[in-house]
Order: C-alpha cells, then sequence, then structure tokens
C-alpha cells in the first residue's frame, strides 16, 4: 500500500510537470483581452458602429488603436456634443451652440427665460412661456373733460362732450399689459369740430389678439361745460375789472368755467362718498347749499371730484392721499400741513375760484360790455344788481330766508346765468385775507399765507349789505358754519 501511494505521487509530478500553461496578467494592454476601462482590445471591441458614439457617418469598419482605444477616423459627419450644430441630422442646437435662437425668436413670450440645449442636441424650451393675451387697457386720459362711465379696463365704449371752446385735446391711454401695444386713431392731439369726433384706441397683446376701445368726443354749440356730478358749467369769459374805487386797481382774469350752482348737500354726499354734515336745522332739503364748510372740506371735495372724473387734482396737501381720504381726517381745527396747500394751476381738475374770479364773475363779467373794462360792478349791490331791481328776486338772505337754506337756484341768475352768487350760503375763495395789492394785476392768487380765509357774497342769517359784490369777510379756514358752502371752478 505504501509503495502505491508513493508510486501514485511520483506519477502526479511528472505529469503537471509536463502540462504547457498560460498565464492572464490583469491590465496588460495588447494581450487580447478585454481589460477593465479597455474599450478595445485588438480585434476585442465594445462597439461595432460610429453611431454608437454620436457620429452620423462611417465610412469603414472600427478599428482599435495599439493603444486600447477606438480608431475613429472612419466616423465623420459630425456628431451631437461637438458643440456644431449638424441641422442635417436632425440637431437644432448643441451645447451652448443654440444657432442664435432664443424662446422669443421661436415664438415664445418676452417674458421667458432662457432657452436651453439637451443632450439630445435638441432645445430645452422648459423655461419658455407662451405668449401673453393680456389685451386690456389700464389707463384711459381724455384730460379735459371727464369720461362717461369711468374708465374700467372691461368697458370698452365711452363718450364725452366738451364745450365749443376746447377745440384740441388729447386722448391717452397705457396697456395693462407690458410686451401689449397700443394705437390711438386719429393722431393725438386731435383738432375737435363741432358734433362728434370718434376716437378708436386699440391694444394688440403680444400674442396679436385685439382690444378696441371707443371714445366719442362730442363738442357742443355752448361754450358751457357739462360735469355728470355737478351739471353745467358756466363759461365766464377772461377780462378786466376794477376791483375798488381806484381807478389804476386793475384786476385781469382768464376765462373760467364756473358751477351755475352753489354744490348742494346731495352733491356733497354722492362725489364723496360721506355724510352729509350740515346743519338741517337751517336747511329745508338735501337740494339746498351744502354747509357746515372749512376751506379744508372744500379743497378735499374739489380734489374728489376731480378723481372721480378722471381729471388731475389742483391741490397737494403734504402727507394726504385724496383717493382714500375720510372725512374725520379732515381737521377740525387749524392745521399747519392743510394750510400749507398748494396748487398746480396747469391743472384741469375742479378747485375753489380766487377771490378776484369770484368778483369778476359776481359782477356779471363783461356782459354789459363786451371786451370793455368793467369799472363799475364791483359797486354791485347784488349780483345781478342794475340798480334798479330788487335783490329779493336775487338772493335768499335775512328778510325773505325764514332763517335756513333754500334750494339752489330757486332766485334768478345774474347775466352770467349764475345762481346764489349773493345769498343762500357763503361762499369759500382759495385766498387768504391781505389787503389788496395797489395797481394792476393778472390772475392774482391771493397773499402765500395767513391767518384767515375769505368767504364772500352774503348768506341767509345776515342782511342785504353783506350781498354786496365788494364786501369781503374773514373766516378762519377750519371753521365750519351753517351758513358757509362753496361753489367750484376749473379751466
Amino acid at each position: 500500500m505504501r509503495f502505491m501511494l508513493i508510486a501514485i505521487s511520483v506519477i502526479s509530478f511528472f505529469l503537471l510537470g509536463s502540462c504547457d500553461t498560460k498565464a492572464k496578467t490583469v491590465g496588460s494592454c495588447g494581450d487580447g483581452f478585454l481589460d477593465p476601462g479597455e474599450p478595445c482590445d485588438g480585434s476585442q471591441l465594445t462597439a461595432t458602429a460610429c453611431s454608437e458614439f454620436g457620429y452620423y457617418v462611417q465610412t469603414g469598419e472600427l478599428r482599435c488603436n495599439s493603444d486600447c482605444t477606438f480608431e475613429l477616423s472612419m466616423c465623420t459627419g459630425g456628431r451631437c456634443g461637438d458643440r456644431t450644430i449638424q441641422t442635417v441630422h436632425g440637431e437644432s442646437c448643441d451645447g451652448d451652440k443654440l444657432d442664435g435662437q432664443t424662446c422669443v425668436t421661436l415664438g415664445f413670450s418676452q417674458g421667458s427665460g432662457a432657452l436651453g440645449c439637451t443632450e439630445a442636441c435638441v432645445f430645452d424650451d422648459t423655461e419658455c412661456v407662451p405668449k401673453r393675451t393680456n389685451a386690456d387697457l389700464t389707463t384711459l386720459e381724455v384730460g379735459r373733460a371727464p369720461l362717461i362711465p369711468v374708465f374700467s379696463a372691461g368697458t370698452t365704449s365711452y363718450t364725452m362732450t366738451v364745450p365749443m371752446l376746447v377745440t384740441e385735446l388729447s386722448v391717452t391711454a397705457a396697456a395693462a399689459d407690458t410686451y401689449a401695444s397700443v394705437s390711438i386713431a386719429p393722431t393725438q392731439p386731435m383738432t375737435l369740430s363741432l358734433g362728434d369726433n370718434p376716437v378708436t384706441v386699440t391694444v394688440t397683446a403680444e400674442s396679436g389678439e385685439q382690444k378696441v376701445y371707443s371714445v366719442l368726443v362730442t363738442q357742443t354749440a355752448t361754450p358751457d361745460f357739462e360735469s355728470p356730478n355737478l351739471g353745467t358749467l358756466k363759461y365766464v369769459p377772461g377780462g378786466t375789472f376794477q376791483r375798488d374805487p381806484t381807478p389804476t386797481n386793475l384786476s385781469t382774469v382768464s376765462a373760467f368755467w364756473m358751477s351755475r350752482y352753489e354744490i348742494t348737500r346731495a352733491q356733497w354726499a354722492s362725489v364723496t362718498g360721506w355724510s352729509d354734515p350740515s346743519d338741517i336745522g337751517a336747511s329745508s332739503g338735501t337740494g339746498d347749499p351744502v354747509q357746515m364748510m372749512s376751506w379744508y372740506d372744500a379743497i378735499a371735495f374739489c380734489n374728489k371730484l376731480s378723481l372721480l372724473e378722471g381729471l388731475t387734482p389742483v391741490y397737494v396737501v403734504s402727507g394726504v392721499d385724496f383717493s382714500t381720504l375720510t372725512y374725520s381726517q379732515i381737521p377740525a381745527t387749524d392745521d399747519a400741513t392743510w394750510n400749507a396747500a398748494t396748487v398746480n394751476w396747469a391743472a384741469e381738475g375742479y378747485r375753489l375760484p380766487t377771490e378776484m374770479e369770484w368778483m369778476w364773475a359776481a359782477m356779471g363779467a363783461d356782459t354789459t360790455n363786451p371786451g370793455a373794462t368793467n369799472t363799475t360792478g364791483f359797486a354791485r349791490a347784488f349780483a345781478g344788481s342794475t340798480g334798479s331791481n330788487v335783490i329779493d328776486d336775487y338772493a335768499w338772505y335775512m328778510t325773505n330766508s325764514s332763517g335756513k337754506t333754500h334750494p339752489a337756484g330757486t332766485k334768478i341768475p345774474n347775466e352770467l346765468g349764475l345762481f346764489d352768487l349773493s345769498g343762500n350760503v357763503y361762499e369759500r375763495v382759495w385766498d387768504w385775507h391781505g389787503t389788496y395789492p395797489t395797481g394792476p394785476v393778472t390772475d392774482y392768487p391771493g397773499p402765500a399765507s395767513g391767518t384767515h380765509g375769505e368767504v364772500r357774497g352774503g348768506s341767509w342769517r345776515l342782511n342785504a349789505s353783506y350781498c354786496e359784490v365788494a364786501i369781503r369777510i374773514m373766516d378762519p379756514q377750519h371753521s365750519r358754519s351753517n351758513d358757509v358752502g362753496f361753489r367750484v371752478v376749473r379751466r
């Protein structure tokens, strides 16, 4: 047995020693084996076509270089990723090469983000957004008169009426969307003719969709102005007058429009949206002039009315937003900020008359001798006086008022068609009280500051002498009395 084991071991030794073995060394390029990380080795290839490398054209068989990399000289026609756009092979871009294209040139909105390129060399438009379709207006303004109805983006048809003295105006509009365009026909500013003057405002959205707004401007044959909230404002022509007994003290005023009536209680509430502060014990109804009016109240009403009719407000009070102002925010005592209110005389909105404008209107302007200086009007006993007519026909004052106001316009108007310039309620004017200047003045706005304002025209509680055209009464700007109201003017 022992002999057999030894014999087997010896035989095994010789058998093993006689085998022809071949060992594989890992990582040796050129050994004909594909080692990890080698794309090819000799005839061993991990790819057989150029298309597997992204190339579009192949002119021969793939081969392996001696360093175990592919010989790609037979791969032509470019490939995705070479930063050259191969349009014939369906590429629209390659890397950062976009062929000059953007989201906008591809038909997307100007508000889009950046156009990109995918790994497949086609556009990545994930940051591109569709063109906007908003063709609304955000503003539509004419300036010289209010639009009817008040502008709203959803309303496309408007009218407005101007007196014959308005011969030119401009319609302006702004699109709600940044990328929409606006065209207005006819070209602005436009010259008006008597009758209807149509205006078309076309808004073209970025998408090409259109919305058309129309404004019909009607020029009337009358010089008077119509307010949708107050009714008629009578035209007061410009001219020159003697303001006191001194012949050289002449005042010249430019033309303006003045409300036919004193502002009524109903108009106050309708325009402001506030409660009527009038003393009802001194009033016969809401058609009477509003009273308990301070100068602050009056300028607030003017700006509220201007905003309501789409006109530029005249007054500026530091820190006050008249669009949101409430009645309780108007000072009831003397207030330095409100006393410092400033005027934009170029604005087309409503305002209080200056003292000179009020006096010129009260004396009937130059109606008795058109174009001439009015040298006697300042001495009139009341607005509308001819020297022979009776004050009771023209004014509500202490003798005939029964201790209260009466409906606006129930007496005879003066030569300009203006009612109650004498009597009913005192009327606030813009001016601070001060001594008249000497010599000629033009569009005199009154002193720059003062301690009291002015009220003019007399009232229901006082005797006839206070109705005289020349009478001036001082009154604190913050004061609220049941015989003080106002009327408005505009240019």
